[in-house]
């Protein structure tokens, strides 16, 4: 869709500077709570306008922890969609993570200069509500909604797509 254009690759080891988006969705198609038995028990939340640029890794981590250890309540407690975390272990692993909010925000920005907008987002692969790592409210995370365009949250029960990011 965008053309051939040249791209960064990794070479050696030092500071990641350079932030990359997966080109698919975790599951194309499938919808995740992002924690559904968490909902009133989030405990690293972060105000609307507070800058988490660079937390994506470390919160992915952290919630990923809690949710093995059932920390904040039993996986997979909703009935209809599972819990995105046990989806995404293995990818984790291999040094993907899921974006902050703020992270989120850089990549949506880009959007514009892509020719991306709130009614052709589906032409270029993009679901509609994408979850972050970031914890809004006791009960809720933030996410991207391309939709509507812009950043917003949502209760931990509900469903959204999941889509990976890497830094090198």
């Amino acid at each position: 869709i965008f053309g051939t254009k040249d791209v960064l690759a990794p070479e050696g080891s030092g500071t990641d500077r350079f932030y990359v988006m997966a080109l698919e969705d975790i599951n194309p198609g499938t919808r995740y709570c992002w924690y559904d038995a968490a909902y009133g028990q989030l405990d690293n939340t972060i105000g609307t306008s507070e800058n988490d640029f660079g937390k994506g890794k470390a919160n992915t981590a952290d919630v990923l922890a809690k949710w093995k250890a059932e920390e904040w309540g039993v996986q997979n407690d909703n009935g209809t969609y599972q819990d995105m975390w046990g989806e995404i272990e293995d990818e984790i692993n291999a040094g993907w993570f899921v974006p902050s909010k703020s992270e989120w925000s850089a990549f949506g920005d880009l959007t514009s200069d892509l020719g991306i907008t709130t009614s052709n987002y589906g032409t270029y692969g993009l679901s509609d509500w994408y979850w972050s790592s970031s914890q809004d409210l006791t009960d809720s995370a933030y996410g991207a909604s391309f939709r509507y365009g812009y950043m917003g949250d949502h209760d931990v029960n509900y469903d959204g797509s999941v889509r990976l990011s890497a830094t090198f």
